[in-house]
């Protein structure tokens, strides 16, 4: 019963279906950022009751995963069910705040028409917030409880993952052939 109360508090609602995260265009993405915003003042302003000490979000546990395998072709996709996680105001304020860091800088890269990766926002977020982002870690996890507020991917926010070395764009090589003599 308990979760049907943190479903019904949800920025978006929830029903019994699996959920997957969204492909959404910035505009799209942006309007999402505004709402949770709005919903956040709501929940502020409102005189009955301020109650702003949870975030609920998506569970991302192995345990709340399912994996569905595609009925016309090969493709299979993990989806999650709408189990639901808090990220708590009273018990980890630092990372409560992460998550509207984090949709706050991808609202700018977006309204930018900009896309940047994990670790470009981290220091951008360094740089911005130091007091709440001191490592990668609190990023990554910030980005994922975004993604799971929003229900959208991480391509979505603006922000991808990369790997060391990886080259976007046109590369020419050049080859070299070094001669080696043989000196006698």
């Amino acid at each position: 019963m308990a979760e049907a109360n943190v479903a019904a508090a949800s920025l978006f609602g929830a029903d019994g279906r699996l959920c997957s995260a969204d492909i959404l265009a910035p505009p799209e993405v942006r309007a999402r950022i505004e709402v949770a915003v709005l919903n956040f003042l709501a929940a502020l302003a409102s005189p009955s009751s301020p109650a702003i000490s949870v975030l609920p979000l998506i569970s991302r546990s192995s345990a709340n995963c399912s994996l569905r395998s595609g009925l016309l072709n090969d493709v299979s996709s993990v989806y999650l069910s709408y189990t639901f996680c808090k990220r708590s105001l009273t018990h980890n304020p630092k990372a409560f705040v992460r998550v509207w860091k984090v949709m706050e800088m991808c609202y700018k890269i977006l309204g930018e028409g900009k896309l940047v990766q994990q670790r470009e926002l981290f220091y951008k977020l360094l740089s911005d917030s130091p007091k709440y982002f001191s490592c990668q870690r609190h990023v990554n996890q910030a980005i994922q409880d975004v993604v799971s507020l929003l229900r959208c991917t991480r391509q979505s926010l603006g922000v991808m993952a990369s790997s060391r070395g990886a080259l976007i764009g046109r590369l020419v090589l050049h080859v070299c052939s070094m001669i080696s003599q043989n000196i006698s």
